[in-house]
């Protein structure tokens, strides 16, 4: 039985609870104001709905179909509901400020192009057409936080992690600041298995268990910048680059 024939059946037999959660969700509009740099207010009711039928339907196709299996996931799935959609906002809502946080405090440089007989007479040439705009380098990784439709690449689960990311990210941009050197020191070490993700994620779809494995090494990858650049939030788990290495042989023997 396909997975999403799995789904269609619960999703079918909970439909008059999913309708209720989905009336619960227009209190997201009170985030908007926080969404908008990503998208607007119809995005994120519909992306937070599917995020909840992920968490709320089987997530492994069944051997066969049996009454026992069906009623077993049906029962997973009301027993998962009560109190989700608030619990779910609240979630949602302290990342979505934090990623406000994050992206003020990064912002972007001014750089100026110029050749190199020009000076500047002032600084309000700064923002003259020979200047452009670079963003802080850290922005790419806010981004492969929270972008657009950032619920529909992450698990439920998973949520509870992203702010202590993000409030990583806030504190690399206060320490690159004060000690450039020892932040491009660790910049160096986790270089490498930025690169082995993105090659990873740019490949064409594999196997689901190697997506599975590809989406823990992306896991690691965070709680490795956050061992390393925020030491005092705390990792989820061990990890280290030997931690890191094997995973990534695991990922390279799984077809």
């Amino acid at each position: 039985v396909s997975l999403i024939g799995v789904q269609r059946l619960v999703e079918l037999a909970i439909q008059k609870d999913l309708a209720w959660l989905e009336k619960d969700l227009r209190a997201l509009s009170r985030y908007d104001a926080l969404y908008s740099p990503l998208g607007d207010s119809a995005e994120l009711q519909e992306t937070s709905l599917e995020h909840l039928k992920r968490h709320l339907l089987p997530a492994e196709p069944w051997p066969v179909l049996t009454r026992a299996h069906f009623e077993a996931a049906v029962a997973e799935a009301r027993r998962r509901l009560p109190g989700l959609a608030p619990q779910f906002m609240d979630r949602l809502g302290l990342i979505l400020q934090l990623r406000q946080q994050v992206q003020q405090r990064i912002g972007a440089v001014a750089i100026p192009v110029l050749p190199h007989s020009r000076t500047f007479s002032s600084l309000s040439q700064l923002g003259s057409p020979a200047a452009i705009r670079v963003a802080n380098p850290l922005a790419d990784e806010l981004a492969g936080l929270v972008s657009s439709r950032f619920l529909e690449r992450i698990a439920y689960d998973r949520l509870t992690h992203l702010p202590r990311y993000l409030k990583g990210l806030l504190t690399r941009a206060e320490r690159a600041a004060l000690n450039p050197a020892k932040n491009r020191e660790r910049l160096d070490r986790i270089a490498p298995y930025q690169d082995a993700l993105k090659k990873l994620q740019a490949q064409p779809a594999r196997s689901p268990e190697a997506r599975r494995q590809i989406e823990a090494f992306r896991w690691m990858v965070e709680e490795f910048k956050v061992s390393l650049f925020a030491q005092e939030l705390g990792t989820a788990m061990p990890v280290s680059p030997k931690r890191l290495d094997l995973q990534l042989e695991i990922i390279r023997n799984t077809a």
